[in-house]
């Protein structure tokens, strides 16, 4: 099952699963669940490939049954919060009996908690505040709260950097095996403070970094005080 806010005002469940190629017997019996919850029935033309329905309830609940020939059977409920509460969970202890239960997915609320990954993949966290945000020059720029990972940075809308994610800093920096010491370096992208924060450790003879504004009170984990400051011993933060 997976259950979506749109809105304060609705609700979206999702179920899905695989039945045996005759699905008669349990089209029958989900279409007695939403006779006994009053909801009007209209069956679709799919040219015989398998059943598509709609269910119309009271109080503007919607619902879209498909059973495809080959059994996969995928099921939405729209419901008002008006709505029955106890009709409705009613309604999802039955369909349990014939469907799989599937994790939960929220959206349409005024934080968005699904941010997609480098390799297409949509993830889920839980982010509870929207600690920052600005449209600077370059891009847009936001600043999330995670109960789990801490603040995370997002720019353009991809995921960059969390507070826990330490390890990523150090891979990039080579994890040991490169050496700093006496070097000049030059950060670009780097602007959440991480790199230079472990870098500075490392006695190198200058760094040069571009930074983001908003990093430095928002991602303190990641950049320590080394932001406080755009000079130091030994680099200079040039501010975008």
């Amino acid at each position: 099952m997976r259950k979506t806010d749109y809105s304060p005002a609705t609700t979206l469940i999702c179920f899905s699963s695989l039945i045996p190629a005759d699905h008669a017997a349990t089209v029958r019996g989900l279409q007695s669940i939403f006779q006994e919850q009053e909801m009007t029935e209209t069956v679709h033309d799919t040219e015989g490939h398998g059943y598509l329905a709609t269910f119309i309830g009271k109080n503007g609940r919607f619902a879209v049954m498909r059973v495809h020939s080959h059994g996969l059977v995928t099921f939405d409920l729209q419901c008002c919060k008006g709505d029955d509460q106890a009709q409705v969970d009613n309604v999802i202890v039955f369909l349990c009996v014939f469907l799989i239960r599937l994790p939960a997915l929220r959206r349409g609320e005024e934080i968005d908690r699904y941010w997609p990954t480098a390799d297409g993949r949509l993830v889920e966290y839980d982010i509870d505040e929207i600690v920052y945000e600005k449209e600077s020059e370059y891009q847009n720029i936001k600043i999330l709260h995670s109960q789990q990972f801490g603040n995370i940075l997002i720019l353009n809308g991809d995921v960059n950097l969390a507070e826990s994610d330490l390890p990523y800093t150090q891979a990039i920096m080579g994890s040991g095996k490169e050496h700093y010491a006496g070097k000049e370096v030059l950060i670009l992208g780097g602007g959440d403070g991480g790199i230079l924060n472990e870098a500075v450790k490392l006695k190198p003879k200058m760094i040069t970094m571009l930074v983001i504004d908003g990093c430095r009170k928002h991602m303190r984990k990641t950049c320590g005080n080394v932001l406080d400051n755009l000079k130091g011993d030994c680099y200079e933060v040039r501010s975008v």
